[in-house]
């Protein structure tokens, strides 16, 4: 960067060092210096060319062709010459080229004191240019014409009082003499408010001599002739280019790669699309002023209104005519009827090279007519809806932006130190905002003019559902508005498909849910479907899936909540019903051989399953909306539904592990039930909740759910509710130590399964019974239960419980030294648990192989095992096998002869254990304390642990065999 400040000039090394370090460089800094230069010349195309050696430093060189910065400078010099020779409009000319060289703030971003004074040099080098430029502007009579472009740099250096009183003169020249003394109040106020100063002289003296009308501030009318030579010059109309425009680098390189491959004599056609306030224009823009080069002929720029409040879209005429006139086509040369028009408008496009945007486009035949026929123009053309109807046409999609891109917009328009005081309320607002710039710009705006609010304030009044799209809303410009736009432009059935849509409950929907909430076909729901993609209300996720961004979803149900209909609750109704017997079906396949729950009428959508693999991929794909639909049902009166739905939940999270939010449901499961009056769907959900809760260590909290649970079965004389419940009660004494009575009620479930038929209860209670009895030290009978157990799962395929079955089979195994038995079914169990993708059991089953290879002395396998087994499960919330975990990994350091390793995770199962009352874990973590705490020499330590060690187990009945 410093060498091309000074382009053509060496530049010593000793400057470069400053350049890059400051006042304290480091001892090695030249050689940094000269290893940055020779990799420089290796990445640049003829690098040592372009950058060669000269006496004490470097030097770059470059042509005015390659470098803006020399163009600049150049053309400044010569607008000097004309001004010398007498020839102001020639001069006037070099400095707009000059000026517009210009693309924003130049080396913007943290450079050092060197870069930042070079910075500084350029952008006053560059406003007293323009200075130049308007007074010779306003002497030659266009005062007028400059009055907004004057605008713009005053907002932009609103303290500049040599600019303000250029915009203050050409005001009062162009007739708005008001106009020009308010600017002077403008200031005036400024300075005194920000600085404690009055005005200059000279800007005080203009606004006296504009109060008494001096006649010396009169400038000589506009000729004709000037007319007439101003219409030849290429018109530049282009926006400005937002500086801190950010991301978006892919999209502009496929731009810029699509104008390079234009056909020569035809225009290449680029529609941008997306959602409103996703930056399609500042795109184009950005765009457009990257290519303006290639396009000597000028650009244009117009506004289609096709979205647009209180203006309908702009017809085909008159764009037309507004883009001759932006142009300098006389008035009189355009045609008053149409044909006459848009032949003119082709005309003068015709063998031009251009940049024109056609923006905020409503329809293809609003902007058919003003595609160039004949030309190498480049026509951008922004709209939200695709533009189908339009050929010869390269599309892109406009989505959110990724988040880094939207962290960079943020410390763009907010500043770094901002946003690095909070990154993670930085982070939550990017969240918030859902990658919409409309909505980051917009809120960074608000955090802008309110220095004294933290970031983390504004996203916690984002965080608010219900406030968002209205915290999202600045001077009439808001996320809501946008929206609105794009849903009033939508036929009323759109219109009536998109409100219905609101009354989904997840971010994600498939054709069959749609279909349920319009009450139609699968086909039929995907063509509305995919209507409202091509008005970019909705997101393509993959085939026959879409999404709802997040702030479209909050638009969209505000829209069902204020235009409610009739209908609304019975199309609610379907929804759910959909959901339910999907779950179901789901749910079956999964887990093969569970009750069947009746009362529920069979609905005509609902699909069979292919295989287990197809149902989970189901239940994962609608986790998010079917948790959120028990929340819809519960808070909207359909009780039945959310009763019903959260058992679904329960067993789904049995294999996924998301068992803190699965309770919630089954909590709203237990309310609806009890509004309800329905004992039998209050039972289900009580014992539903209570494995939940066992899953997360609550076990005291399980243990009364499932009495309850008992008390109702007993009431309503169903024994097979009775008989289920009381074989969970058994697992929940076996986690709490209460082993010989665990023992008593799966002997007693497993004899009267039997007698009912229950054929996958028997298989539960004969693993749960293999459990307790290899911790009573009967191995022999332990094995025989768990065998049992397995072959019952095999024959009605059950694969989710066999793995559990084979993990206590593995353990009776080793519990009569066959180890390798032991090893061979947990690697089966293993197997099955990735085969069906099981992350709460997989920490359990690695523990398991860890174990049993530490038996084997197989330490290093035994060790990946153990750190496999840790990783998944400190990756998850607590759950009932943490401590066994950690009790793995202990084993294993100790064998290793890392004790303090082995400590570490020993007292960690032990603080787990203690704090879930698993009381057996507890006791093995005291017994595994005291053997290494004796290893480490702390011999009264290791007696205290030993001796808390064997009065657990003594109470619990376990033998020496089984410590």
């Amino acid at each position: 960067m410093t060498l091309l400040l000074d382009a053509g000039r060496v530049v010593p090394v000793s400057r470069l060092v400053t350049a890059g370090w400051g006042e304290e460089p480091p001892d090695s800094a030249e050689h940094q210096v000269r290893k940055t230069v020779a990799k420089l010349r290796s990445r640049i195309p003829r690098g040592p060319e372009v950058i060669v050696t000269d006496g004490p430093g470097y030097r770059a060189v470059v042509k005015a062709g390659q470098l803006d910065l020399l163009r600049h400078q150049q053309l400044m010099g010569r607008a000097r010459e004309s001004l010398d020779a007498g020839q102001p409009e020639r001069a006037a000319a070099q400095l707009r080229e000059a000026l517009a060289l210009w693309r924003g703030p130049v080396l913007a971003g943290a450079g050092g004191q060197v870069i930042d004074a070079a910075s500084a040099a350029l952008e006053e080098r560059r406003l007293t240019a323009a200075e130049q430029l308007y007074d010779l502007c306003i002497d030659a009579g266009e005062a007028a014409e400059v009055t907004g472009e004057l605008r713009v740099l005053v907002d932009e250096y609103p303290l500049r009082e040599t600019l303000r009183s250029r915009l203050m003169l050409a005001l009062y020249l162009s007739g708005q003499q008001a106009a020009a003394l308010d600017e002077y109040g403008r200031v005036r106020d400024r300075l005194v408010n920000e600085l404690g100063i009055d005005p200059s002289a000279e800007l005080t003296g203009l606004h006296e001599r504009m109060l008494r009308q001096d006649p010396s501030l009169a400038r000589p009318e506009r000729s004709s002739t000037r007319v007439s030579q101003r219409a030849t010059e290429a018109p530049h109309t282009l926006p400005f280019d937002v500086p801190d425009f950010s991301g978006r680098r892919s999209e502009l390189e496929w731009v810029c790669d699509v104008a390079g491959r234009a056909p020569e004599g035809a225009p290449r056609v680029v529609a941008l699309d997306g959602m409103g306030g996703s930056g399609k224009t500042a795109l184009a823009v950005r765009a457009a002023h990257h290519l303006a080069d290639e396009y000597p002929d000028g650009s244009l720029f117009i506004d289609l209104h096709g979205f647009t409040p209180g203006q309908p879209p702009l017809s085909a005429f008159h764009a037309q005519g507004d883009l001759l006139a932006a142009a300098s086509i006389p008035s009189e040369e355009v045609s008053a009827v149409s044909a006459g028009r848009a032949a003119r408008w082709q005309s003068y496009m015709r063998g031009r090279r251009m940049v024109l945007i056609l923006d905020n486009a409503a329809s293809s035949e609003q902007v058919r007519a003003l595609i160039p026929t004949s030309s190498d123009s480049l026509v951008l053309i922004t709209s939200r809806p695709r533009l189908t109807g339009l050929d010869g046409v390269e599309w892109l999609s406009v989505g959110a932006l990724p988040e880094r891109d939207s962290h960079q917009l943020l410390r763009a328009t907010l500043g770094a130190d901002r946003v690095e005081r909070e990154p993670d309320a930085a982070r939550e607002l990017l969240r918030l905002c859902g990658g919409l710039p409309l909505a980051l710009r917009i809120a960074t705006a608000r955090l802008a003019n309110r220095p004294h609010w933290s970031v983390q304030r504004l996203a916690d009044r984002l965080r608010d559902h219900n406030r968002r799209l209205d915290e999202l809303t600045s001077e009439g410009r808001g996320v809501a508005g946008a929206l609105l736009l794009s849903y009033q432009s939508m036929p009323p059935d759109q219109q009536s498909a998109f409100r219905l849509l609101g009354l989904h409950p997840g971010r994600y929907l498939d054709i069959h849910e749609a279909a349920a909430l319009l009450d139609t076909d699968a086909l039929s729901a995907e063509d509305a479907l995919e209507e409202l993609v091509d008005a970019r209300l909705l997101e393509a996720r993959e085939p026959g899936v879409y999404g709802l961004h997040d702030l479209v979803r909050s638009f969209v149900q505000r829209i069902a909540q204020g235009q409610r209909e009739p209908g609304d609750g019975v199309a609610m109704q379907r929804l759910l019903d959909h959901y339910l017997h999907m779950a179901e079906h789901a749910c079956d396949t999964v887990f093969p051989g569970r009750r069947r729950i009746e009362g529920g009428e069979e609905h005509s959508a609902a699909r069979e399953f292919e295989h287990k693999e197809k149902a989970l991929q189901w239940l994962d794909q609608h986790r998010g909306s079917l948790l959120a639909a028990v929340d819809a049902a519960h808070d909207g009166g359909l009780l039945w539904h959310a009763a019903r739905l959260p058992r679904e939940l329960g067993f789904h999270s049995s294999i996924r592990g998301y068992d803190a939010s699965a309770n919630v449901a089954l909590e709203k499961g237990v309310s609806a039930s009890r509004r309800l009056g329905d004992r039998s769907l209050l039972r289900l959900n009580l014992m539903n909740l209570a494995m939940g809760k066992w899953r997360l260590g609550q076990l005291r909290d399980a243990v009364g759910l499932l009495e309850e649970a008992v008390g109702l079965s007993r009431q309503m004389a169903d024994e097979y509710s009775e008989v289920e419940c009381q074989a969970r009660l058994g697992q929940t004494y076996s986690s709490m130590g209460e082993l010989e009575h665990a023992l008593r009620l799966n002997q007693e479930v497993g004899r009267r399964a039997r007698e009912l038929g229950f054929t996958r209860l028997d298989g539960s209670s004969l693993s749960m019974l293999s459990l307790i009895q290899v911790r009573l030290g009967r191995f022999e009978e332990a094995m025989e239960s768990a065998e049992r157990a397995v072959a019952i799962f095999d024959s009605i395929e059950e694969i989710q419980l066999s793995v559990t079955a084979l993990s206590y089979l593995s353990q009776a195994i080793e519990g009569l030294g066959r180890f390798e038995d032991a090893l061979a079914r947990a690697d089966a169990a293993l197997e099955r648990c990735q085969q069906i993708g099981m992350p709460a059991a997989l920490p359990l089953v690695l523990a398991r192989r860890a174990d049993v290879l530490v038996r084997m002395g197989a330490l290093d396998e035994a060790a990946e095992s153990a750190d496999h087994a840790l990783s998944r499960a400190t990756s998850s919330t607590d759950d009932i096998n943490r401590a066994t975990v950690h009790l793995s990994a202990g084993r294993v350091r100790y064998a290793q002869g890392d004790l303090d390793t082995a400590l570490a995770q020993q007292r960690l199962a032990h603080e787990i254990a203690c704090r879930m009352e698993l009381r057996y874990d507890e006791a093995c973590a005291l017994w595994d304390l005291a053997r290494t705490t004796e290893a480490q020499g702390h011999l009264q330590l290791a007696r205290q642990h030993r001796s808390a060690a064997e009065d657990l187990f003594s109470l619990m009945k376990v033998p020496q065999t089984a410590r």
